[in-house]
């Protein structure tokens, strides 16, 4: 049996008689599967799971785990596929580390009140700050076999937002954290991997909200309220200050420090020229304003993600540096209820050439939370995960390779408690250019909107990116067989579509259903599959009705 999708998981996680952490108590997961008995759909226990980090072939959920009572706040990848994770609320109140292999149950924790926590991406730097009724305390880790420190310091009556208080250098050469005592100015507490550096007040500027690093860790970029302010590590001293006009989070640095983007109503992009950042080019859209930004380590790429005061939405823009035209926009699927869908965070790899967004989702779990995107000059969504609560915290690593992500058990704007952490293989890294080059004449791309939809559906395919391929069928020639079937949830056929084209040229289709079986009786609301198969591919896509 091979299974061939799938745009997203349907994670379900019953919290029964689990005690504070369990690995893997999903009760079931959601695949469409190809056997020789045709298509089915099959409902497993957990989620997929391997030992070995190079065994998969395609993406896959490595590991998840689960907190009945507390809620995970931050998560990163690091140096030999370890994941930093941060807890807060409720016990356990720790920073966690998970191996790959480990199957989700962490190699060891450390007890506190309420972590934030990040990692260097290329070397096993860890760093936590923790806040609890005296103050706050900043540790930090070396050693992936030892749960004790290398040291904590410790800052009394200071305090963290939030909003994003901590970052490591990818090179773990530094650790930045913002805080400041109750009613002052922002605080910069700068760190090397021995010892405090400096405890920078930004004057007059108002509280701490976000705080990024460049790559090798000379220059910190922080935000006290409205303003950008860059410091130099080597110099102990500001290289730059920005005023935005407006109070916001959105905001990254570049590898090499020299590239800063952020914006609220709109998106700005700012060059240094040798003495200040000057403002290279802004783009804006309309109704929508920026909630997090990333710039990709080699400042090839920014990818920005905005939402509307109805907060029912997120659109995804991809940007090159040199231009203010976007590479592509993005759309989420328009969520239902009331509950607020907002981009909580976004990551890119050193190169660009994929990204993550983790968000709140919707009010009837249509969007997924966990999205992978791949570069590239159209919107092209590489995987998904449809956790069961709103993502706070989403990484990738420097290379694609892997993702994690966390947050809360149910959506952010409901009462109550739990917390979900994912460990994605992408196997982006198994994937070489060569090969898409090869794939791309001969790849089927199959896509669906408005999904959900209420009346119909547009199904479109035509030849294009070979990502979502997923299990290739016999035969080639000159004439090729093009057969789309709908399924419903119990892996039964409801509408079939067929039609003949010439292989060599196959130009793009659109066939539009209208949500009725092949009796045109209409279908209830639910959850239904498309598969698309031709001489050489299948592909599969998963369509919401909603009545």
């Amino acid at each position: 049996m091979k299974r061939i999708l799938v745009l997203g998981l349907v994670i379900l996680f019953n919290p029964i008689v689990w005690s504070m952490l369990v690995a893997l108590p999903q009760d079931e997961a959601i695949f469409l599967c190809d056997t020789e008995n045709g298509l089915i759909i099959v409902q497993e226990k957990g989620l997929p799971n391997t030992d070995d980090s190079r065994t998969f072939c395609d993406a896959s959920v490595i590991w998840s785990a689960y907190l009945i009572d507390a809620i995970y706040r931050t998560t990163s990848y690091t140096l030999n596929d370890y994941v930093f994770a941060g807890t807060y609320l409720n016990p356990p109140k720790e920073a966690e580390l998970f191996a790959l292999t480990g199957g989700g149950i962490p190699d060891w924790t450390y007890p506190g009140t309420e972590f934030y926590t990040d990692a260097g991406d290329g070397v096993f730097t860890l760093a936590a700050v923790d806040k609890d009724a005296l103050g706050i305390n900043v540790s930090k880790w070396s050693d992936p076999g030892n749960s004790t420190p290398d040291w904590t310091t410790s800052f009394l009556s200071y305090a963290v937002t939030s909003y994003g208080p901590i970052a490591v250098a990818d090179d773990g050469s530094t650790i930045a954290v913002i805080a400041a005592p109750s009613g002052t100015d922002a605080h910069l507490l700068l760190f090397d991997t021995d010892s405090m550096l400096v405890d920078y007040v930004a004057s007059g500027l108002g509280f701490p909200r976000y705080v990024k690093v460049n790559a090798d860790g000379r220059y910190t970029a922080f935000i006290a309220l409205s303003t950008i302010v860059v410091f130099d590590r080597d110099l102990l001293s500001v290289r730059s200050q920005i005023s935005m006009g407006f109070t916001n989070s959105a905001m990254d640095i570049s590898g090499d420090g020299n590239l800063l983007a952020y914006g609220w109503p709109s998106l700005r992009v700012l060059g240094w020229n040798g003495s200040s950042y000057q403002e290279l080019w802004s783009w804006s859209h309309g109704g929508h304003y920026v909630s997090r930004i990333a710039i990709s380590t080699d400042g090839s790429t920014i990818v920005s993600c905005w939402y509307t005061s109805s907060h029912n939405t997120i659109k995804v823009v991809v940007h090159n540096v040199g231009s203010s035209t976007p590479l592509w926009t993005y759309d989420y699927p328009m969520s239902s209820g009331v509950y607020q869908e907002s981009a909580a965070d976004v990551d890119i790899t050193d190169d660009g050439k994929y990204f993550v967004v983790g968000s709140w989702g919707d009010a009837n779990n249509i969007n997924p939370e966990v999205n992978i995107f791949q570069r590239d000059t159209i919107p092209h969504i590489f995987y998904s995960v449809d956790m069961p609560g709103s993502m706070f915290s989403a990484d990738i690593s420097s290379d694609g390779n892997y993702v994690t992500a966390c947050g809360k058990h149910i959506h952010a704007n409901v009462s109550g408690r739990g917390g979900d952490i994912v460990m994605i293989g992408t196997d982006i890294v198994g994937i070489s250019e060569n090969d898409l080059v090869d794939l791309h004449s001969n790849s089927v791309l199959l896509s669906a909107h408005p999904n959900p939809f209420t009346k119909s559906i547009m199904i479109d395919f035509s030849k294009a990116h070979p990502d979502r391929i997923t299990q290739p069928s016999h035969g080639t020639g000159s004439a090729e067989s093009i057969e789309l079937k709908i399924y419903d949830i119990s892996g039964e056929i409801v509408k079939s579509f067929s039609r003949s084209t010439t292989h060599s040229a196959m130009q793009p289709t659109q066939i539009s259903w209208d949500g009725k079986d092949d009796q045109n009786r209409q279908l209830p609301t639910g959850v239904y599959f498309v598969k698309l198969q031709t001489n050489e591919y299948v592909e599969t896509d998963k369509l919401i009705l909603i009545r």
